[in-house]
């Protein structure tokens, strides 16, 4: 990677008088939008779910409005220059962007060929392409990497991979949006820490979206807030009476209390020495190292469990072995006092309820609304009914204004809101959700899990993977830590927390 020179501080980007609509929408993202990014600086812009961040990010990058279609008025300026008609493949030379969920852009198999992509599309010689691609790895703590199969790396592994594979391509401006939302703390602080050394020791201008910005606002140059209406309220630099103000008002404390244990004791999931290995890329027959090792694990009726631990211990795939998507190479799980075989995977589901990591993976119809009655398909319940049901649910999740969108355009917070709202329209006994707060702002991430709260006390058992540790010492009654595939504790959360 280039090295770039010490500047002077000075504008390289700015968004002018920008108003966009998104196409069948009625209101804007934003109104007359006007702000500056300084070159090599740190810029976080932060705001509650569903104000527009993104899409700001989107705009610089140029998928609005050249992928995501409707009416754009104003300006982007790069180094003076209006790019606002610039396609993104023009853009990615002097614009990098690592998106949300980095297995969104991953475009190959392994991460040499994963770094080597983008530099390949610009015509780069393979010679250089190999030192940029040690150096690159280097550079994010992942050298000896190169033949490693991305499906099997950990979340943090994938978002190093996701940066350095931007990296190579030596940008001036670094887009981050929410890159540590399915990180445990350990995996974000890395992150963190790797983005400041990009913008001091690379020069690079960075601009992030992150709903864990006080894990780096002492790093962060400038703030930049949205409001829910996508109007600028605070852009200032870190450290004014401003943004002090603004800080102070939006630290919260959570109560120093835990969740209220009102669990019955019939078990509802029994797991015995449960070992699983993914098979070796391309080698079938052949397995490599296990995720899962000897795994034993009860869960009761009206649990409220979560399931922690570092990125990569096996917490994602030990759901999918509950599930059925993978089968498990030795031990037995039981759901419902009956053997995991011998249930149909249509019967199964009807007993219990996954809300995905990635909420887009579950989405299936064109509008919010369809995808919530299409969760009420089998329900024989009258239509009118069923209406009634969804409706409510849209407006306890704040979602009653974006019933008619695609949920594919929905924020990412708004999306996840989605995917939990529709799971508990039906009546599964028991609830699975992989990083539920995944996206979401605190009032928002507070108002889901007190749902959570109220469907354990009639009945309901969930279980939850989350990296959120003040949220699971609010609301878990019980927490299990996983370490190299197996159950490393077993306790309630005030134990774990004491």
């Amino acid at each position: 990677m280039c090295k770039i020179k010490d500047r002077k501080e000075n504008v390289i980007l700015e968004l002018r008088d920008v108003t966009y609509t998104y196409e069948g929408e009625r209101l804007p993202v934003w109104k007359s939008l006007s702000c500056a990014f300084y070159e090599g600086k740190i810029h976080a812009i932060s705001g509650p779910s569903g104000c527009g961040k993104s899409s700001v990010l989107n705009l610089i990058d140029g998928l609005i409005p050249h992928m995501y279609e409707g009416e754009l008025r104003g300006e982007v300026l790069l180094r003076g220059e209006n790019i606002t008609d610039m396609l993104p493949r023009y853009r990615c030379e002097k614009i990098g962007f690592v998106m949300q969920n980095p297995e969104s852009q991953f475009c190959t198999f392994t991460v040499e060929e994963e770094l080597a992509f983008g530099m390949e599309n610009l015509g780069i010689s393979p010679e250089e392409m190999g030192d940029r691609i040690r150096e690159a790895l280097r550079f994010v703590g992942m050298e000896g990497f190169e033949e490693r199969d991305l499906n099997n790396l950990s979340g943090g592994q994938k978002q190093k991979v996701a940066i350095a594979s931007v990296l190579v391509t030596e940008p001036e401006i670094l887009l981050l949006d929410e890159p540590t939302a399915n990180l445990d703390p350990g995996s974000r602080k890395q992150i963190f820490d790797l983005i400041v050394r990009i913008a001091r020791e690379q020069k690079i201008t960075i601009i992030i979206v992150e709903h864990n910005i006080n894990e780096i606002i002492e790093e962060v140059d400038r703030v930049l807030v949205l409001d829910r209406d996508g109007k600028l309220t605070l852009d200032c630099d870190r450290g004014t009476p401003e943004e002090r103000a603004w800080r102070k008002r939006n630290t919260r404390n959570i109560p120093a209390s835990y969740g209220k244990d009102s669990v019955s004791g019939e078990k509802v999931v029994e797991i015995k020495g449960l070992s699983f290995a993914y098979p070796l890329p391309g080698k079938k027959k052949e397995k490599g190292q296990p995720v899962i090792s000897g795994l034993d694990l009860d869960i009761s009726r009206q649990d409220f469990l979560a399931i922690v631990g570092e990125n990569g211990v096996g917490k994602t795939t030990l759901m999918k072995l509950i599930f059925k998507i993978c089968q498990p190479d030795a031990g037995t799980v039981r759901v419902l006092g009956k053997d995991l075989k011998g249930w149909r995977t249509k019967e199964l589901y009807r007993q219990m309820g996954l809300v995905f990591q990635n909420p887009e993976s579950q989405f299936i119809t064109n509008t919010v609304m369809d995808e919530m009655m299409f969760s009420l398909k089998r329900v024989r319940i009258p239509v009118e009914e069923k209406e009634a049901r969804v409706e409510d649910m849209l407006k306890r999740f704040h979602l009653e204004e974006e019933k008619e969108k695609s949920p594919f355009t929905l924020s990412q917070g708004q999306k996840r809101r989605l995917s939990v709202a529709s799971m508990l329209l039906t009546d599964q006994q028991i609830l699975f959700l992989d990083e539920p707060t995944y996206g979401q702002d605190f009032e928002n991430r507070q108002e889901l899990m007190k749902d959570m709260q109220r469907l354990v006390e009639n009945g309901i058992t969930i279980v939850m993977i989350t990296h959120d540790l003040s949220l699971v010492r609010q609301y878990a009654t019980r927490v299990v830590e996983l370490e190299a595939g197996a159950v490393k504790k077993d306790m309630t959360t005030e134990e774990y927390f004491s």
